[in-house]
């Protein structure tokens, strides 16, 4: 199955590729301008992996169960307790440009470079007037149905499940975070990202500034989530 397929699993993430193409497309070239050595001993998390090949956890999950590349990095596969699924930076590279997987396989092969590489490939640094994340939290600002995926936006998160930031947002910190392996991924509705508690209250006010001007009434419903969960406590 193609990358293409595996996007159409996706519900609505046509409409989420749009909000934060021009994000993705510069955290992909960063990773795949990278040296060789750098990535082969890098791992990743399900959850970065499926935020750099634009999918769900649940089909990387779905994937995996089905033997369909990429595949997991050898001795990460999971399936035991305490055995968590990584994969290998080079091998998702591999993949996405349709390359020979260099690590131990047994999935079939791709033989054709996926639409995320020659998006990244022919991505510019164009100036945009907001982030990714600025753009998402216009759209979807009340957490509308939250069982549909492009009402979901990506965080990165401290070990501690505390919210650092929206991925797609400042390009110039969007790699530094992604790489760093303190660091996970969770989606979430932008009501609940912002009840939550952020390792920088500093960030997470900054953000309810944004949605004061972006999205009226969202800091509303986040401070009556936040008020909810700290009086049950």
């Amino acid at each position: 199955m193609s990358t293409e397929d595996m996007d159409s699993e996706d519900t609505g993430n046509e409409a989420k590729a749009r909000d934060f193409e021009a994000e993705h497309n510069k955290l992909l070239e960063d990773i795949m301008a990278l040296p060789e050595a750098a990535r082969s001993v890098k791992l990743l998390s399900a959850a970065k992996t499926a935020l750099i090949l634009d999918c769900s956890v649940v089909t990387l999950e779905r994937r995996r169960k089905k033997k369909e590349p990429p595949p997991p990095a050898p001795n990460h596969v999971g399936g035991k307790k305490g055995n968590e699924v990584k994969y290998l930076a080079s091998t998702l590279v591999e993949y996405i440009r349709g390359l020979p997987i260099s690590q131990p396989n047994t999935y079939p092969e791709t033989v054709n470079p996926s639409a995320l590489a020659v998006n990244a490939a022919a991505s510019t640094e164009t100036a945009l007037a907001q982030t990714g994340a600025q753009r998402h939290l216009h759209k979807y600002c009340n957490g509308l149905a939250v069982e549909e995926e492009a009402a979901l936006m990506p965080f990165f998160v401290s070990p501690q499940g505390l919210v650092l930031s929206p991925c797609w947002d400042e390009s110039a910190a969007m790699f530094e975070s992604y790489w760093d392996d303190s660091t996970d991924v969770d989606w979430k509705a932008w009501p609940e990202a912002l009840a939550a508690v952020w390792q920088d209250e500093t960030a997470r006010q900054g953000w309810l500034k944004t949605a004061d001007q972006l999205a009226p009434g969202l800091r509303q419903r986040a401070e009556a989530i936040r008020h909810k969960r700290l009086s049950s406590i």
